[in-house]
């Protein structure tokens, strides 16, 4: 349900291939430099012979940041054909087109995760947040020139932010995900339900957790198409049930986006767009509610909380060929905590 940063004690081992406990395969061959995490993003280089720690190229020891590295040329390197982490060729379509995706709500969480993953398979990415581009927490090429700083809570700000989207993307997007969401609490932190929730905070709920991916999407529509692209919609377990830490507004918001996802994956699917959900349950991340681990283990099989990486492993899937004939489904990611 939250989207931030996962936990030190959920943090996967970094350089790994070995599959995740109840995660859904093996991840990809690291393309990380020996010793970097990129979930916390903290770097341990190695110690070569003389004891002295060995630096990747670009990185720097002061700061604790990867600089874009140089061409042979001497200029900034073509990042149509460059990624920041061990030169990852980039992702084709069938057209030999670089696949290009726009995620919203990039800027941590679940969001920071799909922007890993993607890039961990070569696609160019456009970011979407509220926040600006922060070039320690996210360390991928191009992160500033493909970052669209949007508050999706504003009708007027959104329809300028489509413009700007469609002159970066160039003519296709292969992939929309619809991360962004806010589940607002009352003054000192409780739960809103449907009696306690004001009707400006209904609003701005349902603009960014349901009318901005709509927006988005017919927006982006002819890019979509010409590139017979995906559109995933992040909903949640709680549309389907009362939660006891998120608001009345958000659960029913997040309900909203299922029906809208089923309703776009029957419009959308003559032009060859497919239109998918996935419904994450407890993930762990640093805004996880107090109690959140206490009161849901015991109820999840699996008995433990999901990760962020897990959730954008299975994004991943529905947005690459292997799951090309699956449309208007919203996929339940929770550990077995619906049965």
């Amino acid at each position: 349900m939250s989207s931030d940063h996962p936990s030190d004690k959920d943090r996967p081992n970094s350089g790994q291939g070995t599959p995740s406990p109840g995660g859904p395969g093996p991840r990809a061959p690291n393309r990380y430099p020996p010793g970097y995490d990129p979930v916390t993003h903290v770097y341990t280089p190695p110690i070569g012979p003389d004891g002295q720690p060995i630096y990747p190229p670009g990185y720097d020891p002061v700061t604790h940041t990867f600089k874009r590295p140089e061409s042979a040329a001497g200029g900034a390197i073509d990042h149509e054909h460059h990624h920041a982490y061990g030169h990852v060729p980039p992702a084709l379509d069938a057209d030999g087109e670089r696949r290009t995706m726009l995620v919203t709500g990039a800027s941590r969480g679940i969001g920071h995760s799909i922007v890993r993953k993607f890039a961990d398979e070569g696609w160019r990415i456009v970011t979407c947040s509220r926040h600006p581009f922060e070039r320690s927490r996210c360390p991928w090429e191009a992160g500033p020139e493909d970052h669209v700083q949007v508050d999706l809570g504003d009708r007027e700000q959104i329809p300028l932010a489509i413009i700007d989207i469609r002159r970066r993307v160039g003519g296709r997007l292969h992939a929309l995900v619809n991360n962004a969401g806010i589940s607002p609490k009352g003054p000192n932190g409780e739960r809103l339900n449907s009696m306690t929730t004001p009707m400006h905070t209904w609003m701005q709920v349902f603009h960014v957790n349901l009318l901005a991916p709509i927006m988005l999407a017919k927006g982006l529509f002819d890019e979509l198409k010409a590139a017979r692209g995906s559109v995933v919609n992040i909903t949640s377990v709680v549309g389907s049930r009362v939660h006891p830490f998120a608001g009345t507004a958000y659960a029913t918001s997040k309900a909203a986006l299922t029906a809208l996802t089923r309703e776009m994956a029957n419009d959308f699917a003559p032009h060859g767009i497919r239109v998918n959900a996935i419904a994450p349950g407890e993930i762990v991340t640093d805004i996880l509610s107090p109690g959140t681990e206490e009161k849901f283990l015991p109820l999840i099989p699996m008995k433990r909380l999901g990760r962020p990486e897990e959730v954008a492993e299975l994004v991943h899937f529905l947005c690459s060929e292997a799951a090309s004939y699956i449309t208007g489904e919203q996929i339940n990611i929770n550990g077995g905590q619906l049965l």
